[in-house]
């Protein structure tokens, strides 16, 4: 189930991973560490009984994780949460054919968020291929999607120094992204990500992201994150369930930089 909700929360589409044949690896690429802190909140609120007028024994009862919802509506709330932080490891690999960014990301969190090395292709406008078989967190998905070349692409801004990421559809997700550079100095930009995944099927899953990026545009390199995002599935008679995520990200070593 996690994996699955780290899809939807990213975007990133489930493939066939092959290995890439890499066209420029004649050189070593930077090694970028960054800061990370995660944490997610879920509510959920589901359906006890067929019978929505059948009370409970006490209405005054408390239970470990659950809150009880109005007496004789049949349902309950049950909430729960996760936090984290740690450091992430990209160590840049070479480039496909096609332009995809091809490189190895692993997290060590001091509590529960560790992965090691996955391998991974990303491209400019925020698609993420991974390896299948390795766990990539959600934290780590909004990482690289920030690492492709020319994620940040002058020739595709409007006059509002605005852009919209395209092919990033398939079958089972439609999204929706949106960027705006709301500052730049010297290369140095604050961008706006606004961001909308729904998937299809039953369940009317939907998330919606708000991220601030900061981004060096010389180095094409994201030197720090601010991620919030909001999952919600409405399950009709059934159940909602309500999941807030949020990831910050701080650029804190990078193996090509000038000292």
């Amino acid at each position: 189930m996690l994996r699955i909700k780290e899809i939807l929360v990213t975007g990133a589409t489930a493939a066939i991973f092959l290995l890439p044949s890499v066209v420029s690896a004649d050189t070593a690429g930077p090694t970028l560490v960054y800061n990370f802190t995660y944490s997610s909140k879920q509510n959920i609120t589901a359906k006890d009984s067929a019978n929505p007028a059948e009370d409970y024994p006490d209405a005054h009862a408390s239970r470990t994780g659950n809150s009880l919802a109005n007496t004789g509506s049949g349902s309950s709330n049950y909430e729960a949460g996760l936090n984290d932080k740690g450091t992430m490891t990209v160590q840049v690999i070479g480039t496909e054919q096609d332009g995809g960014l091809v490189v190895n990301i692993s997290e060590d969190g001091q509590q529960t968020r560790r992965a090691s090395a996955a391998t991974c292709v990303v491209y400019g406008n925020t698609r993420v291929i991974c390896d299948p078989n390795k766990t990539v967190y959600t934290e780590e998905y909004t990482l690289l999607r920030f690492l492709g070349a020319k994620f940040v692409d002058p020739s595709q801004l409007d006059a509002n120094k605005h852009w919209a990421a395209t092919g990033l559809n398939s079958p089972e997700l439609a999204i929706v992204a949106d960027y705006t550079i709301n500052s730049s100095s010297n290369g140095q930009m604050q961008i706006g990500e606004k961001r909308t995944i729904k998937a299809s099927g039953a369940g009317h899953l939907t998330t919606d992201v708000e991220t601030k990026i900061g981004y060096d545009f010389n180095r094409s390199v994201p030197m720090s994150v601010d991620e919030y995002a909001t999952q919600r599935t409405d399950g009709g008679l059934k159940g909602t369930s309500t999941t807030i995520y949020q990831t910050t990200l701080q650029l804190v070593s990078d193996s090509m930089a000038k000292t």
